[in-house]
């Protein structure tokens, strides 16, 4: 990457400095993670980030004038004193109306779409994570037990890794308040999140796939078992997981 690339430094500085949003805190770190000289990059600035840090630490206020800021502060609070009894009154409308949208909005929305949002946002905070695994295993018979006595059904679990998809470990989702269990598989540097579900309204999703913020979900059934799986891969090859795994014997 050329270091001329203005718009590649200020997004490591920002993602650097925490001002960056989920998804594009996201992005950023795929970016880092595939291209070597951006990667260093970004290590030289954290590093000088840590230098400045430690030799110039921010100073604390003088007394004097921390009192100064304090005392203008408070006379214009006084100065500015608004009815209290206006906003009294205008906080109960507020309270009251937004109970009134929530629970219209809890009665409208359908059980299938919060399932797909809190398996979205699992799958989300399983990236933010230090790794996106409870237990962490390319071997199927290490993964499979270690779901016991987490969930009331033992998944089916299967090493794909000949097939291009390593099975690097599991976790245990909660959806709907039912604790489900997630098989976890890296294509490249892309991370599948693949969720048995149960129970009906978890197993009437209304799609085979979406796309949901540069990630696609797919879904699909066998028999009694219900399964999702998320990833920002091209949906192509994500199907082509779903194919693979449906058809390996666990």
């Amino acid at each position: 990457m050329p270091l001329s690339d203005d718009h590649d430094v200020h997004l490591i500085h920002a993602y650097l400095d925490g001002e960056l949003d989920v998804m594009a805190a996201l992005a950023v770190e795929r970016k880092i993670a595939a291209d070597p000289d951006l990667r260093k990059l970004a290590d030289e600035i954290a590093a000088l980030k840590k230098v400045l840090a430690e030799k110039f630490p921010p100073e604390p206020i003088p007394p004097r004038l921390r009192s100064r800021i304090e005392a203008t502060f408070a006379l214009e609070t006084r100065q500015r004193m608004p009815n209290w009894a206006k906003i009294a009154a205008s906080i109960l409308v507020v309270a009251a109306l937004s109970s009134t949208l929530t629970g219209i909005a809890l009665r409208t929305t359908a059980p299938q779409e919060i399932v797909v949002a809190e398996l979205f946002d699992a799958h989300l905070r399983s990236l933010m994570a230090a790794q996106p695994t409870d237990v962490a295993s390319s071997d199927q018979h290490r993964v499979k037990p270690w779901f016991n006595g987490r969930i009331t059904q033992s998944p089916r679990v299967v090493d794909l890794a000949a097939q291009g998809f390593e099975l690097i470990g599991g976790r245990v989702d909660v959806v709907g308040r039912t604790p489900l269990s997630t098989l976890v598989y890296r294509r490249r540097e892309h991370v599948i999140s693949l969720t048995e579900l149960s129970g009906r309204d978890q197993l009437d999703l209304p799609f085979d796939w979406r796309a949901e913020n540069g990630f696609n979900m797919i879904r699909w059934s066998d028999r009694e078992r219900s399964y999702v799986a998320i990833s920002d891969l091209n949906v192509n090859e994500l199907e082509t997981f779903a194919k693979v795994f449906r058809g390996s014997a666990s």
